[in-house]
């Protein structure tokens, strides 16, 4: 059997506080089984100099991360936490973690390595990878990584986030790898044994895509130059898709792709870049035909009723939820209302851990099983 541990804290001034409170949660001396990982999101940009570093070295174990603008578990202590950690750990199964290459200089293929690296390390193929990844960059689209990672998994289900910030700001984006903060990375874990994991996922619905409908004219990799002819980001100031000026981000207002290549549609955010063109999440092929979508409070707490429902009949050792970020600013004012739904319904009876993200990796449904994919403004939840 697997064994999740949970431990959270809002210590900001005193490190010395957060990591004995940090600690004496988990009970590790009681807790421990032969092998663990531990799973780390929370504000990073808040916590006291060398903390984490500090923590990571208390901790036998490899711990891997994200930032996260929002955090919860079970342990009802704060509305929302600076920083949550989860610990999995179990005699059955074996866990093996690796950071990548610089992406931005080598791009996915240095994926491979990496992969065989950690694939050495395993008796047997691993039953689940967990991705987690800095930021959107020009050389990263989160769909290039799932490819890559199908191909050399032979479409192990993959699972996991890109790191945000809780001002959105792509720069304070962090990923987090055993003691040390990367911005141009990717780590991988691979877990190897007798688990089942299950999926979740919600994504916009087609009945909040706009009617209005654009052409990409110019396009490489994740970066689209022109729409219906224009500087891309000129087109879509025209039909007064915001922008915000501080981060030159589209935070909640998606474009929508269809891909006549693959046959499906999917949502991207999108941010500005200094020659008009726009850095997408995923790659968009010259083209395709690009809509408007719309993420709204109803949608989210509607969306994150239905996963409570779900969850809340199933009984399982090991619950990861990752929530896009578009869908927290969404919120507004009510910007706790899915951490309360899910923690109301679930809070005590269900180890689960949600966090918000920058994108979801998670398989989708297809056929009679799943496809793994990359998604953003998705509720998106592995269990097992």
């Amino acid at each position: 059997m697997t064994r999740t541990l949970f431990a959270q804290t809002n210590e900001v001034d005193e490190p010395d506080l957060a990591m004995i409170e940090l600690i004496a949660q988990l009970e590790l001396d009681n807790n421990l089984q032969k092998n663990a990982i531990g799973l780390i999101f929370g504000d990073f940009a808040q916590t006291a100099p060398g903390f984490l570093t500090a923590l990571n070295e208390r901790l036998p174990f490899d711990v891997v991360g994200v930032s996260a603008a929002l955090s919860i578990s079970p342990k009802i202590m704060e509305d929302y936490c600076l920083l949550t950690l989860v610990v999995l750990t179990s005699d059955e199964c074996q866990f093996v973690t690796g950071l990548s290459e610089d992406i931005d200089e080598h791009g996915v293929e240095c994926l491979e390595d990496l992969y065989g690296q950690l694939a050495g390390g395993l008796g047997d193929p691993p039953s689940l990878v967990l991705c987690y990844a800095a930021k959107l960059t020009t050389a990263f689209g989160g769909d290039r990584v799932v490819n890559k990672l199908n191909d050399l998994t032979g479409a192990v289900p993959i699972f996991g986030s890109i790191a945000c910030a809780f001002d959105s700001l792509i720069s304070n984006s962090i990923l987090f790898y055993n003691g040390q903060f990367y911005t141009d990375r990717v780590a991988l874990i691979m877990i190897e044994g007798p688990i089942r994991p299950k999926f979740s996922f919600f994504q916009i619905p087609e009945n909040k895509i706009l009617k209005r409908k654009a052409i990409v004219t110019s396009s490489s990799g994740n970066v689209v130059k022109r729409i219906n002819g224009m500087p891309a980001l000129d087109y879509l100031k025209t039909i007064g898709l915001f922008m915000n000026s501080h981060s030159e981000y589209a935070d909640n207002i998606p474009l929508i792709v269809e891909d006549h290549q693959l046959g499906w549609w999917y949502p991207v955010m999108i941010m500005a870049l200094a020659d008009d063109a726009i850095i997408c999440t995923h790659d968009v092929r010259e083209n395709n035909t690009l809509g408007i979508g719309g993420c709204d409070d109803g949608y989210v707490l509607k969306s994150a009723s239905q996963l409570a429902e779900e969850l809340k009949w199933e009984h399982f050792d090991f619950c990861l939820i990752h929530s896009c970020q578009g869908r927290h600013i969404s919120l507004g004012l009510d910007y706790l209302g899915e951490i309360e739904i899910l923690r109301t319904e679930l809070g005590g009876h269900q180890p689960f851990s949600l966090s918000y993200s920058g994108g979801e990796f998670c398989p989708r449904p297809s056929g009679d099983g799943y496809l793994n994919a990359f998604h953003c403004l998705s509720l998106c939840c592995c269990r097992f």
